[in-house]
């Protein structure tokens, strides 16, 4: 019996980066309490999960998978979350497969670029299908490339039954090809019919969750429909807003890439050529897209850091002349990158337009020239390969540490907040302080958290999603006013809520500017922006409280008191 071969250093290291993308994607991945968009997607689950017969929209892959989870385990913000992470690690690994094409090198730093990459882990966070659509169609392209096409058309399928934005990636795909490419594509017709059998079955079988669901048969022209109205549609995101993710997210994969695109399109390299022509398709039609989001970036950040990795990969080795000038500038830039990020900290914590910024910010250009000037005399008072590799390793390390950093607000519960562009939507309030609220005056009325009925007056799907183990309020009989009910605090107080008691809270808070943030390093460093926040409120009546019986007494002899001679 043949003994299995313990796993190399490769293998350790793409299980470790595994680790790191699992955790970044899972930890306190239910802390935050779903936003407007993510409760959309998960109350058809829900329901789907309680018998019901829902619309499953314009991502059914999502919500079908995700109610097997609530079928299996009660429905929770954790849940509704967890498969969006899972396929986010599973895009992680995928470089290992692609490494023969890559490098081995690059396919690993491409690895940890995904694992770490803060628009990947916002995303994988995310209760939506954007990266099941992602990670499905790679996983189809992969298999297809090792000859497996029944898992190949089996996930394609998925794919699409996942997120209308499969199309933006399959649109940049399709102009690429017929614009430059051209060739012929041969497959065997035995491979054809494997793949189309599988597609089918996940179609028909797994898009109606075993006909449990029949409506999901629509479900591939819904979202294709779905994608097609978004022309028609426009979003609030604002062009400027894309560039600036792109610029303040992703800036290291933006700098690689474009320097690997212009060495690639001067040797005519074919990896490379693919890849920077996908990057920017698929750039250009987010940013003509009506309907766009920030979060179809993702579309254009996995060829980035493609093009990104097989750039820095050619600098990850010592030169064998002037080692010393390799680590010396190496060591240099280390620390003017370090000052540099201090000088800019400093700068955006002053009063904007003060002296004291302008210092700052003199300072940091001060800097960044002094780094400019020691990178030139280098190169030519030693080398220039002993320059580049201690500038990139410098500049390597220091960008993952911002990656890395920038990832973990996200893990963070209280740092999803609508100052982060890659949320879509604006963010969650404080609807866990109104349900917690909810679940004390029921227990004081019935014993029981979640037995009094609410009288829901707003529309929000957040606040649904909340409510969704609470009872539906029903008419209620004559004279016998709700005994809860949630109205915005912009509208003017129920009728019957004269004597009621009301508590507020922040439903949704969303950014207060559009286009660039009124302090750039501020916002960038720290995530500090102007937001709004709108204000729901909780009316409760008086006898639900312990004291409310004396209350009620109290306002009757007050009356009475009124209306005697």
């Amino acid at each position: 019996m043949a003994q299995k071969s313990p796993p190399n250093i490769e293998q350790v290291l793409y299980f470790s980066i595994f680790l790191l993308a699992l955790a970044l994607r899972t930890s306190g991945l239910g802390a935050s309490p779903l936003n407007e968009l993510e409760a959309q997607a998960a109350l058809p689950a829900h329901a789907l999960a309680q018998g019901g017969s829902p619309a499953l929209g314009d991502q059914p892959g999502y919500v079908i998978l995700t109610g097997i989870l609530f079928s299996l385990l009660s429905s929770s913000d954790f849940l509704a979350r967890l498969w969006p992470a899972l396929f986010g690690c599973a895009l992680v690994l995928l470089p290992y497969f692609w490494r023969d094409r890559l490098g081995r090198k690059a396919a690993l730093l491409l690895s940890l670029a995904l694992a770490i990459d803060p628009g990947m882990v916002a995303i994988s966070r995310l209760a939506s299908g954007r990266m099941l659509a992602l990670a499905g169609a790679l996983i189809a392209l992969t298999a297809c490339r090792y000859g497996r096409f029944a898992l190949a058309g089996g996930f394609a399928a998925f794919a699409v039954l996942s997120n209308s934005s499969i199309y933006l990636g399959l649109s940049a795909a399709l102009l690429a090809w017929l614009l430059f490419f051209r060739a012929s594509i041969l497959i065997e017709r035995k491979a054809v019919q494997s793949a189309s059998l599988e597609a089918g079955a996940i179609l028909i079988f797994g898009g109606t969750l075993f006909f449990r669901a029949p409506q999901g048969l629509s479900g591939l022209g819904t979202v294709f429909s779905a994608f097609l109205q978004d022309w028609g549609l426009a979003s609030d995101v604002s062009v400027v807003q894309v560039l600036l993710a792109l610029l303040a997210y992703s800036l290291p994969a933006l700098i690689f890439a474009i320097l690997a695109a212009v060495r690639t399109w001067s040797r005519r390299e074919s990896t490379e050529k693919t890849l920077s022509l996908f990057a920017l398709f698929s750039f250009v039609i987010i940013l003509v897209y009506p309907g766009r989001q920030v979060a179809d970036l993702i579309w254009v950040l996995l060829p980035l850091w493609a093009l990104a990795a097989l750039e820095i990969s050619r600098y990850l080795q010592v030169p064998q002349r002037e080692r010393a000038a390799a680590l010396g500038q190496a060591g240099l830039m280390l620390l003017l990158l370090i000052f540099l990020g201090q000088m800019l900290a400093k700068q955006s914590l002053a009063d904007p337009g003060s002296e004291l910024a302008r210092f700052y910010l003199l300072l940091a250009g001060g800097v960044a020239l002094l780094g400019a000037i020691a990178t030139v005399l280098i190169a030519f008072g030693w080398s220039r390969q002993a320059a580049a590799s201690g500038l990139v390793w410098a500049l390597g390390l220091i960008f993952a540490i911002f990656l890395l950093s920038a990832s973990m607000r996200f893990v963070r519960g209280a740092a999803a907040t609508a100052n982060d562009l890659w949320l879509p939507g604006p963010a969650a309030g404080q609807t866990r302080l109104l349900l917690s609220s909810l679940r004390d005056l029921t227990a004081w009325e019935t014993g029981q958290l979640q037995e009094l009925p609410v009288d829901l007056r707003l529309e929000s799907a957040e606040l649904r999603w909340e409510l969704r183990n609470f009872p539906e309020e029903m008419l209620s009989e004559a004279g016998t006013a709700p005994a809860l009910i949630v109205t915005l605090a912009e509208d003017s107080q129920p009728a019957e809520a004269i004597s009621y008691r009301g508590q507020s809270f922040a439903l949704e808070v969303e950014r207060a500017w559009t286009g660039w943030p009124p302090n750039f390093f501020r916002w960038l460093l720290f995530r500090q922006a102007p937001t709004l926040t709108q204000q729901a409120i909780l009316w409760a009546r008086p006898d639900l409280f312990p004291d409310g019986d004396l209350s009620l007494q109290n306002e009757t002899d007050a009356g009475s008191a009124s209306d005697g001679p």
